[in-house]
């Protein structure tokens, strides 16, 4: 089955959480890093290949002085196509903030 490229793909990262006062990391700086020209050939290639919505990438943004910042790439909407080439254009938005699902205790 040959694939078609997208001419554009969607990828969603979680904001940042800005209760740690150990992390540095704001969600406009990483963002910024994010939709660098650098970041986004890095993304095409590591990812080249067919793509579906729901898909998610472990990757990282280094903040310098070797500390990487781990981010979790979700593929939101994949358009014009199946696959990511060259000629893809890479959106990268700010997905809101999950909140974890209650689990009912035992006794429930």
């Amino acid at each position: 089955m040959t694939s078609t490229v997208a001419s554009r793909v969607t990828v969603s990262v979680a904001p940042a959480e800005g209760d740690d006062p150990w992390e540095h990391v704001d969600t406009e700086w990483l963002l910024g890093e994010l939709r660098k020209d650098t970041y986004e050939t890095y993304l095409k290639r590591a990812h080249d290949g067919r793509v579906a919505v729901g898909e998610e990438w472990d990757e990282f943004v280094n903040c310098g002085c070797a500390t990487p910042q781990d981010v979790l790439l979700r593929v939101e909407r994949v358009e014009g196509g199946d696959a990511i080439g060259e000629e893809t254009t890479l959106t990268i938005e700010v997905r809101e903030a999950e909140t974890a699902r209650s689990v009912p205790s035992a006794s429930e």
